[in-house]
């Protein structure tokens, strides 16, 4: 039985070690042949480093490595190509800086190619590679997670270093534009696309392929390759968890799976699922690698509520690129993985975003209630169960009371920056909830105008109004634009809730309630 690939990014060393490799090579084929210059765009830990190193290894010709895959006979293996392959994970910038690392890592480079150089800047000596080597042979350049020196410092106390970084990889790829005859291949991933790097601007004939519908599966499995596969560590896993093969299948997809950048293909994240085959457990993997403290602090820098980005119509432009010293939230939990697209309206070419996964959307709602609120984690699960009791029991008081408990544990330390207090409470509300697993939506449009939140159980529907001010204004907002008619046909019962903040309280100072007879509605 063949092993699993954990954390291998080295296309060799699957052959070498007899690991499992999930063959994208049909797929990189198909890229190789319709074009030159790309960039891919995909979260962390989802594949980047061993596609770019599969790249590396066709274009070097190490035909044995290929043996089994779709590639093997379909590639003329006598033509190799000199490569420049560049891994900013490699670079130690945080040691050296950038501008030192880059020169140190440029010189191992050329010496690995015989190349002395003439040239003296780190600029100037990438270009000097590319035409050197690409004298005879055109030149493949690989260049991997092209934006850790900037994502690494977006910390506001770093934001310095960032911002430093960021030109000094404008003048790295200032020039490359002109070297078109030298190149034979120019390949870019990263997680963001940062707008203001000259790798977007220099190389504006750059493809973004990050939601091509052709390059949707690149990386990542999808649930067929995870059958055909990993088939004996399904068996394994459900043999341990004593459930069913479909059982299993289902909540796997459930905890790994969901990623998509078309809104059809969906992936699993192939660093979680790996981990979940070797422990045979359901837990957070990808998570953990990386906390994304920085994001939890630019959403509440920016007053915005978490609510907004989340399954909602958005344009493309809202997720598309943002800038470091104009961060769009949207575009971050996107790129960095936090949302992704479940579905595409082609006509309006907007986009629905949401959590990916169980895994995804429990890991990060737990660590912003965390940063939002300063509870304990058994003060947060006593909370959560009561609201969602108090939910399916209609008991609006414990609600109340469980929310009060909730905003009690906001420190004052945490408001200070804090402009929109109502935005930052339905923030609080939004994912204390999606955490209990309660079917909520906030602000939905109709024609009757804008509701703050709707919440749908098995027997109740609940309206919410949230007012810095008194429940009753909240309640005479909601019966006067009539936010609850939508659901006036639906079999269950509709209740309407207001809910008054005291800002100097720092909580909810009142609420109201009223249930909706139908019959009077109209």
């Amino acid at each position: 039985m063949k092993k699993l690939g954990l954390g291998i990014q080295e296309l060799s060393v699957f052959k070498e070690k007899n690991l499992i490799y999930v063959d994208k090579t049909a797929l990189i084929h198909k890229l190789i042949e319709d074009g030159k210059y790309y960039f891919l765009s995909r979260p962390r830990r989802f594949g980047k480093s061993l596609l770019v190193n599969t790249i590396q290894e066709l274009f070097s010709g190490n035909k044995a490595i290929f043996e089994e895959c779709w590639v093997y006979d379909k590639w003329n293996w006598e033509k190799k190509y000199p490569v420049i392959k560049i891994s900013f994970a490699e670079i130690n910038y945080r040691k050296h800086g950038l501008e030192e690392a880059l020169d140190l890592y440029l010189l191992q480079i050329a010496k690995e190619h015989g190349i002395r150089f003439e040239t003296t800047s780190y600029g100037d000596q990438f270009l000097e590679l590319i035409k050197t080597l690409g004298r005879e042979t055109p030149v493949v350049v690989l260049i991997d997670e092209y934006d850790k020196p900037i994502i690494d410092y977006l910390e506001k106390s770093e934001m310095k270093q960032a911002l430093e970084n960021r030109e000094i990889l404008k003048t790295f790829y200032a020039g490359v534009k002109d070297q078109d005859k030298y190149l034979g291949f120019f390949f870019v991933t990263g997680v963001s696309k940062f707008s203001k790097v000259s790798i977007f601007s220099d190389l504006n004939h750059l493809t973004d392929i990050t939601i091509n519908d052709d390059c949707s599966t690149l990386v990542g499995y999808s649930e067929a390759e995870i059958k055909k596969y990993y088939g004996h560590y399904l068996e394994l896993a459900a043999k341990k968890l004593k459930i069913s093969h479909s059982q299993l299948l289902q909540k796997i997809k459930e905890w790994y799976d969901g990623y998509s950048w078309d809104g059809v293909n969906f992936m699993y994240n192939p660093y979680s699922i790996l981990n979940f085959f070797y422990a045979k457990v359901f837990k957070n993997f990808w998570f953990e690698t990386g906390t994304p403290t920085f994001l939890i602090k630019k959403l509440k820098a920016s007053d915005n509520k978490l609510n907004q980005s989340i399954n909602k119509l958005v344009k493309e432009s809202a997720f598309n690129k943002y800038d470091i010293d104009n961060i769009n939230i949207t575009a971050i939990m996107f790129q960095t993985g936090y949302l992704t697209i479940k579905k595409i309206n082609y006509e309006e070419n907007k986009y629905i975003l949401e959590f990916p996964n169980k895994e995804v959307r429990d890991s990060f709602l737990d660590f912003a209630v965390e940063h939002y609120a300063n509870s304990s984690t058994d003060e947060m699960a006593y909370i959560v169960d009561t609201l969602l009791e108090a939910l399916y029991q209609n008991d609006m008081k414990s609600f109340f009371t469980a929310l009060q408990s909730l905003f009690s544990s906001i420190t004052l330390k945490q408001l200070e920056k804090v402009k929109e207090y109502e935005g930052f409470y339905h923030s609080i509300i939004y994912i204390v909830l999606k955490i209990v697993g309660i079917r909520i939506a906030c602000e939905i449009q109709s024609n009757f105008g804008t509701t703050d939140a709707v919440i749908k159980t098995e027997n109740y529907i609940y309206v919410f109004e949230f007012k810095m001010g008194t429940a009753q204004t909240a309640i005479d907002q909601i019966k006067k634009r009539k936010y609850y008619a939508p659901y006036l046909s639906d079999k269950r019962e509709i209740l309407i809730i207001g809910f008054g903040f005291n800002k100097a309280k720092r909580n909810i100072e009142d609420f109201l309630f009223e249930k909706i007879e139908k019959e009077n509605s109209e």
